[in-house]
């Protein structure tokens, strides 16, 4: 998606229609199910649908491309299910993030006041060491803090960032949900049984 090469926070692609197989097959059958629950915004509420769906697509895949199920919550809240911290995320709704280009300064910074880009740069230089190897940031402290400068830059040059109004966007924990798989093998095994 255009993301910073190691970014796992909000932003991130959905599973597919699988071209490959008969529409009846159960990766096509979770597909419907998640375009039905999740809609736009790929929010789901069945955990367990939801593993599999990842399951059946990441035995076609291969790293970097593999999917993940993850649970987000709103600021500081902890996860309600068997989950791994992942970090946290500054994300409006749950598609798009201001860490989904790891805090690098754009070029067209350069066009931009002298003022400007100097506290851009110094914005860059302190928050971007602070993203883990997610690109998320270990506390929510430090993502309000990000969040608060970002908003005062933009109280600077209104149209910096392309959203327009930060109002919108929260701190959000991201959690990996740890999943109970079947060996990759079984389930080869498996997709060879069913033709696919």
């Amino acid at each position: 998606m255009g993301n910073a090469p190691n970014y796992r926070g909000t932003y991130r692609a959905h599973p597919t229609f699988c071209d490959a197989l008969p529409t009846d097959y159960e990766i096509n059958r979770l597909f419907f199910w998640f375009l039905e629950e999740g809609g736009e915004l790929g929010v789901v509420s069945n955990l367990s649908k939801a593993l599999r769906f990842a399951e059946l697509w990441n035995a076609r895949l291969s790293a970097p491309d593999l999917f993940e199920v993850v649970e987000v919550t709103d600021g500081q809240t902890s996860s309600e299910t068997d989950t791994r911290l992942m970090g946290f995320d500054i994300s409006a709704g749950y598609n798009y993030s201001l860490l989904s280009w790891g805090l690098q300064v754009p070029k067209g910074v350069q066009r931009l006041d002298w003022r400007i880009q100097n506290l851009y740069e110094l914005m860059s230089r302190y928050y971007r060491p602070q993203l883990n190897a997610n690109g998320l940031f270990e506390t929510a402290d430090e993502a309000a803090s990000c969040l608060g400068t970002l908003k005062a830059l933009q109280g600077y040059s209104p149209d910096l960032f392309e959203s327009g109004d930060l109002g919108e966007f929260r701190v959000n924990g991201l959690y990996r949900v740890l999943e109970k798989t079947q060996s990759p093998r079984s389930l080869r095994e498996q997709m060879a049984r069913e033709g696919a």
